[in-house]
């Protein structure tokens, strides 16, 4: 996975981002679509660099399905974080509301709000990237061998495998 380099992955969030928002800036969602971009770009190319692109095939590989939908509730939850901070910040209390620091230029640094915000979708992000990249459990990848039940000869033998005579 050559190309797939952390800062190559930053690179393409980044030029996602732009692509996206450039686009779409004159639709009320379009902030929300370029950052969704983004971040489908950062899981994904994260998820395909630790598990290569056995991630969609391959006999570890989830289905596509539930890849899918595990993405998109992670891209609503997002954009949840993302609206929340735009409408709710006039009612919060002034601890979170007001800003941490200012630089020697006069810039103000971020509130406590944003920083919570920032925190929670770090942990999405991990979240999702531990989901796509965790191996299938022995439950999941496995079918039961016997489907049928148990035969009164298959029961006795059973039975009898369990004693040893010492």
């Amino acid at each position: 996975m050559r190309y797939f380099q952390r800062k190559m992955i930053g690179f393409t969030a980044v030029m996602a981002f732009a692509l996206v928002y450039a686009l779409l800036r004159q639709f009320p969602f379009g902030i929300d679509a370029a950052i969704c971009a983004s971040f489908t770009v950062l899981v994904f190319g994260n998820a395909i660099r630790r598990r290569g692109f056995a991630l969609f095939s391959g006999e570890d590989a989830k289905p596509l399905a539930e890849i899918l939908l595990a993405h998109a509730a992670c891209l609503v939850a997002l954009v949840i974080i993302v609206r929340m901070g735009m409408y709710i910040t006039p009612f919060l209390p002034d601890w979170l509301s007001t800003p941490i620091g200012a630089d020697n230029q006069g810039r103000i640094g971020p509130d406590g709000f944003q920083i919570l915000q920032s925190l929670a979708i770090f942990g999405l992000g991990y979240l999702e990237l531990h989901l796509l990249t965790a191996k299938k459990t022995a439950a999941e990848g496995q079918v039961q061998a016997k489907v049928s039940p148990w035969g009164k000869p298959d029961l006795e033998a059973d039975r009898m495998s369990g004693l040893r005579l010492r």
